[in-house]
């Protein structure tokens, strides 16, 4: 996205102007009472809006793409920082080995104990309790609420509940990242029991008090949601980490970047969120603003770049191509990693060549593991040759003896736009591929099932810690119609070394062990190039003079003066 000049300098015009203008005189008199304090009202723009506070319903996993929609409203156990550090906030502590309250038990299998934190409370002033979470866990080992979350719940057999402020949950296997705790995201019992009790599955999943009526645990209260439009939060004062800093906080849905930009100039939003805006436009604005006291922060993420192939058959429209490895190595030397640097982030992005980023803790310890693919179409070209595929007449690529042609669809989301397609199409039409782009429009943004099975390949962005804490790669975990496609293996990638790397790697505890597995594992992967990583993405997140900002879901930092 570029701004529009005209219209960015009419809108700096106007606010430059109102800031001139001369104020009114004051109207205070000596030992007159003071006015009272205008509420504190923090009003913020996001593209994505989120599905449900249940990530049980198959839909909700990511927050339908709005953190802040959630974390306003609601909390959970532990939460890990943007630097990875693990901290308690509904628990009192983490579970630990020294404390007693993490043991592993001779037969591989485990027990995690979490402290509740006293006086916790629901938004309607009912006490949260270990009851709360038991039911709870309850729910999320309910077959028929679908979660993203099913490989770990898998290794949860059982839980009590031995009394109101202590949770136990027995894991049927060692898995050394049990204190992270995002699978049991709360669920007021008081709430919600009676119609699970109830039978009927669909109507919990579509109930008001998973979205417009939800109680949560958060710093806010959820008050007012106009699907399509807003969500509207007010202060708890009882919330247990102390009083929160806003009256109010209101998060405004702004699809259209353009439009979002405008509403930041004007005043009307104090803040952007990052995933509407692109790093051009707001390296553009941050020049502009230079002076003024508003800013733009750029914000790196642990969200890979990267391109993801189809590997189910049943949705591939190219038999012989991405199925194939020497194939998916030839791809991915095909693509010029670094003008699409340029192009999407200015070349201000760490370019990838994995999971793991450059500052990573373990990167050091692992990075002579990671096979390389530089841009190099002379090797791509040699690779295609092996596998089958040479120019035909009109220079496309044909397969040998098949006589498939390389037709390709690029998939984008539609945040993305084409930029970045266009440059990888640009790469694999100089190897005499034949890409068709494709932007998923926002209307489908939401869609899994519309969205995993695309019949080529698909530019997206998953979390790094995914292909090492979680299972975005593992057979057992694609992403299909049985589990409503909330499975996190999207490209439905299929390899059995791979699947023991990280199932060892999981029931792994000693560090030294762990490095090992992770060298396997990257090697594993990237030889097989079961995906194509390309850059580090880079947030802007626009800013309004007098508005501190919260980083992931540290949302009590949001303060406006």
């Amino acid at each position: 996205m570029r701004l529009d000049a005209l219209a960015f300098g009419l809108v700096v015009v106007g606010i430059v102007a109102s800031s001139c203008a001369p104020a009114a005189p004051s109207a205070s008199v000596p030992g007159a009472p003071e006015a009272p304090r205008a509420p504190k009202i923090l009003t913020l723009g996001t593209a994505a809006e989120l599905g449900s506070f249940g990530d049980f319903a198959g839909g909700g996993g990511s927050g339908g793409g709005c953190r802040e929609c959630r974390a306003f409203a609601h909390d959970r156990l532990a939460v890990t920082s943007p630097d990875g550090v693990v901290e308690g906030r509904l628990a009192a502590e983490l579970p630990s080995l020294e404390g007693g309250t993490w043991r592993v038990n001779p037969d591989g299998s485990m027990d995690v104990m979490w402290k509740i934190r006293p006086n916790v409370k629901w938004h309607d002033g009912t006490p949260f309790t270990s009851q709360d979470m038991l039911f709870t866990f309850t729910l999320y080992k309910d077959p028929e609420l679908p979660t993203l979350y099913a490989g770990q719940l898998q290794m949860m057999a059982s839980a009590t509940a031995p009394d109101p402020l202590t949770f136990i949950v027995h894991w049927s296997q060692t898995f050394v990242r049990a204190h992270r705790q995002p699978e049991l995201e709360p669920m007021p019992r008081h709430i919600l029991e009676e119609t699970y009790l109830q039978g009927d599955k669909a109507a919990l999943i579509s109930s008001p008090k998973l979205t417009t009526e939800f109680i949560g645990l958060g710093p806010y209260r959820l008050v007012r949601w106009e699907p399509g439009s807003f969500m509207e939060y007010e202060r708890f004062d009882q919330y247990y980490l102390g009083r929160p800093p806003l009256d109010r906080v209101i998060l405004q849905l702004v699809r259209d970047p353009n439009t979002l930009v405008a509403n930041i100039l004007a005043g009307a939003l104090d803040a952007g969120s990052h995933n509407t805006i692109d790093l051009a436009a707001g390296l553009e604005i941050r020049q502009r603003w230079e002076g003024t006291g508003n800013r733009v922060d750029l914000e790196p993420t642990l969200m890979t770049m990267m391109v993801q192939t189809q590997q189910r058959p049943e949705y591939m429209r190219l038999k012989n191509a991405f199925s194939n490895r020497t194939v998916r190595q030839a791809m991915y030397h095909a693509i010029d990693k670094v003008t699409l640097n340029e192009v999407m982030t200015a070349g201000l992005a760490p370019l990838a060549d994995s999971w793991l980023p450059q500052d990573h803790a373990l990167r050091r310890e692992v990075e002579g593991s990671i096979p390389q693919y530089p841009f190099d179409p002379g090797r791509a070209q040699q690779l295609l040759a092996q596998a089958g595929w040479t120019r035909g007449s009109d220079g496309v690529l044909v397969h040998s003896p098949s006589g498939e042609r390389f037709d390709v669809e690029v998939w984008s989301k539609g945040r993305y736009s084409e930029k970045p397609i266009t440059v990888i199409a640009d790469g694999w039409k100089a190897v005499g591929a034949q890409p068709t782009l494709h932007v998923i429009p926002a209307a489908r943004d939401s869609d899994r099932e519309y969205e995993v099975t695309y019949p080529g390949a698909i530019f997206t962005n998953p979390p790094s810690e995914q292909f090492y804490d979680d299972y975005r790669l593992h057979s057992a975990h694609i992403a299909a119609g049985e589990n409503r496609w909330t499975g996190r293996n999207q490209p439905g990638y299929v390899n059995s070394r791979f699947d023991a790397i990280i199932d060892r790697l999981q029931a792994t505890i000693d560090p030294r062990e762990q490095i090992g597995l992770h060298r396997q594992l990257l090697q594993e992967a990237m030889s097989d190039v079961a995906v194509m990583p390309l850059y580090w993405e880079q947030r802007p997140h626009l800013v309004l003079q007098g508005v501190t900002r919260g980083r992931s879901e540290n949302v009590m930092l949001w303060n406006k003066s």
